[in-house]
């Protein structure tokens, strides 16, 4: 009998499967001080939780036996999961299941701030009869902008066109044939999009790239009298420009779900002056009575596959896989994943195909023997490169379990080879191609442990991926580094390395400057400018 402990109310609908399973004993135990928890956890073969049970070391020591926590939902913040994976304890969550909810409190928000809904209320509630404060907005005929069309925002699409919305959303990554098959019009540059929308709502990540993706030059790029709503991630936002934005009449409304800091204090939101423009509620996007039952179903599947030894799906974590590497080998799989990030960085478009390519003795030998099945059938090199190619455009809550699930969803076709080592004894290679552009790197692991790029496009390189990087093309000729360097040091920014990669008979090269801090964002573009590049790309691979 497998023992699963619960610690949190779950909607006992989702947990119809666990209660019964012939080979599972469920406890419930609500409320516990600490001690009780340590107690509790200590027979435990699993644990399921939600936000509110810190699962960190200590508990982890004391669940001697467990094998599997499972989070009922997304985050996993409350979860030490490198504490979790050295223990070999799988760690789930549920990453869908709350699709339709947060797509309909989307169009409840939009109908709410743009007929003053949640504002007319109140006012009659206070005895007043105002109806002349209250002119709203109808939706019919009006231009949606939706940013992001991945499950929500496609959902959102296909209510918003019921309603008489023409829709166009702005979404560098996703597939072409995706919003054909949608409807939809997509537009290619951030700032004119917002000029033609009535209404736009965000359905994106919060990520290095769209973090405060709308902020004070973005609304001045937006059309005069449109309507905002976030109900994606806080952060998005700059809520201080947002409020500015209403105060001015830049915008007629906006509205909030998620926000920068929650719970939210002295957010600039919560101004007196805008509270009739402005529609605010405490991240409610997930909770509806089947989006509840639904992310529980979810996480009891699997969690009762993983306990059975079954292939299942959603584990934020690979334990069974990283224990069983050696320390080189977690070297190449880390190598991967930046290479992944890079690529994602260069390639600003959807990715339509991925080669991993491995040589050397290393991979030759490379064998991994798991109790049980997965849902793919590739190497972990293979996934770690596709984790951090997603990663940069989904966020960090991408894995390696769920980033060759979710490749497949955006419609990348992944490839996979091993070949002989010439140069170096083990080498990777990486290849991404998009509709217009390919890119391609190669990476080794050093005897003493340094993890190298040693090729970027066919051109001979050599420099560590690690921290800030300036990657970039230009012309071979006098010069260039030097405008760079001074530019740069205009603002401050501390050059740590640099690598050169040159092709005899081209007339370009490749460059890599390792920087000590990031660069702003007009920086870049005086770079750009200033120094005739062919492309530059900043690429954060800090927090590893």
């Amino acid at each position: 009998m497998h023992r699963v402990l619960i610690t949190e109310h779950i909607h006992e609908e989702g947990l119809r499967d666990l209660y019964e399973a012939p080979n599972i004993e469920t406890i419930v135990r609500l409320d516990l001080s600490k001690e009780e928890l340590y107690e509790a956890v200590k027979d435990a073969d699993a644990l399921i939780t939600r936000s509110g049970t810190a699962v960190d070391a200590k508990l982890l020591d004391a669940g001697k036996n467990l094998k599997v926590v499972a989070r009922v939902g997304v985050g996993v913040d409350n979860i030490d999961l490198e504490a979790a994976s050295k223990r070999g304890v799988i760690v789930l969550n549920s990453p869908t299941g709350n699709t339709l909810a947060a797509t309909e409190l989307t169009m409840g928000m939009i109908i709410a701030v743009a007929r003053k809904i949640p504002q007319a209320n109140n006012s009659l509630r206070k005895g007043e009869w105002r109806r002349e404060n209250f002119l709203g907005t109808q939706l019919y005929g009006k231009t949606l902008l939706i940013i992001g069309l991945g499950r929500i925002g496609s959902s959102v699409a296909t209510r918003a066109k019921a309603l008489g919305m023409e829709v166009f959303c702005y979404d560098p990554y996703i597939n072409a044939k995706k919003v054909e098959n949608l409807g939809v019009r997509r537009l290619d540059d951030l700032h004119g999009a917002l000029a033609l929308a009535d209404f736009v709502t965000i359905h994106v990540p919060l990520t290095g790239e769209t973090k405060n993706m709308i902020d004070d030059e973005a609304l001045r790029s937006i059309k005069k009298g449109a309507y905002l709503i976030n109900c994606a991630r806080g952060g998005i936002v700059d809520e201080r420009a947002c409020a500015e934005a209403l105060k001015e009449g830049r915008l007629a409304g906006a509205a909030f779900d998620v926000h920068a800091v929650e719970p939210p204090k002295g957010s600039p939101l919560f101004d007196p002056e805008i509270a009739a423009k402005v529609v605010l509620t405490p991240h409610i996007g997930a909770n509806t009575k089947e989006a509840q039952q639904a992310v529980a179903e979810i996480v009891v599947k699997n969690l009762i596959k993983a306990l059975n030894g079954e292939p299942y799906e959603n584990a934020v974590n690979i334990p069974y896989m990283e224990n069983r590497m050696t320390l080189q080998e977690r070297e190449f799989l880390s190598l991967a994943r930046r290479m992944g990030m890079i690529a994602a960085c260069v390639v600003k478009e959807h990715i339509a195909k991925m080669t991993v390519t491995m040589a050397g003795p290393l991979f030759e030998e490379f064998e991994l023997n798991l109790p049980f099945e997965l849902p793919y059938r590739y190497m972990p090199f293979t996934t770690a490169a596709l984790k951090g190619l997603l990663e940069v455009r989904l966020g960090p809550e991408v894995n390696a379990m769920s980033a060759p699930l979710l490749a497949k969803e955006q419609g990348v076709s992944i490839f996979e080879s091993r070949t002989e080592a010439r140069t170096y004894k083990n080498i990777l290679s990486v290849e991404i191609k998009s509709q217009n552009k390919a890119f391609s790197m190669d990476g080794t692991v050093t005897e003493e442990g340094k993890k190298r790029i040693v090729r970027v496009d066919g051109y001979e390189i050599d420099f560590v991926p690690e921290g800030w990087i300036l990657l970039f093309s230009n012309h071979d000729r006098p010069g260039v580094i030097g405008k760079i360097g001074t530019l740069l040091g205009d603002y401050n920014v501390n050059i740590a390395n640099f690598a050169l990669g040159r092709k005899n008979g081209s007339g370009l090269a490749i460059a890599a400057l390792q920087l000590d801090s990031s660069a702003p964002r007009e920086i870049m573009e005086k770079i750009q400018k200033d120094a005739d590049l062919l492309w530059a790309h900043l690429i954060n691979l800090n927090g590893e």
